[in-house]
């Protein structure tokens, strides 16, 4: 399963943390494990951060600590976001994305299903599939 490469977007990082005995943290345990390689960008650590800082600053070091499972990847530069990312997604969550792209991620792992819902049915239009926590873990886990 380490061939699993798994993009945790922002709202997952921030789950994770705030509430380290659900779903999210789990990833985060089959990152540790090494049943996945966990992937983020700096720009979900800085919005993670900034709404843990909003709602739960004690949780800072435990998404600190969550950290150490995850491999940070580049931010791509803005010619790769429009050329990778779909043109329909929000300007918020493109660079996510394209991130997760260009980092060859099997999967990106969001919470948000109001902007990606309608990228996690349909894997033939990315090069990855989109999917909630819950989903990841009902395909993966034995």
């Amino acid at each position: 399963m380490a061939d699993l490469r798994v993009f945790l977007d922002a709202n997952v990082l921030f789950t994770a943390a705030y509430s380290p005995e659900g779903l999210s943290a789990l990833l985060i345990e089959l990152g540790a494990a090494g049943r996945a390689t966990l992937l983020t960008s700096p720009l979900a650590i800085v919005e993670a951060e900034r709404n843990l800082e909003a709602k739960r600053p004690a949780a800072l070091s435990t998404l600190r600590r969550n950290l150490s499972a995850v491999r940070i990847v580049s931010e791509p530069p803005p010619a790769d976001v429009e050329r990778v990312t779909p043109p329909d997604l929000s300007s918020r969550d493109r660079p996510l994305l394209a991130a997760a792209i260009i980092a060859r991620a099997t999967h990106f792992v969001t919470g948000d299903v109001a902007d990606f819902g309608r990228w996690m049915h349909r894997p033939a239009r990315l090069p990855l599939r989109v999917m909630t926590p819950r989903q990841f873990l009902a395909e993966v886990r034995p």
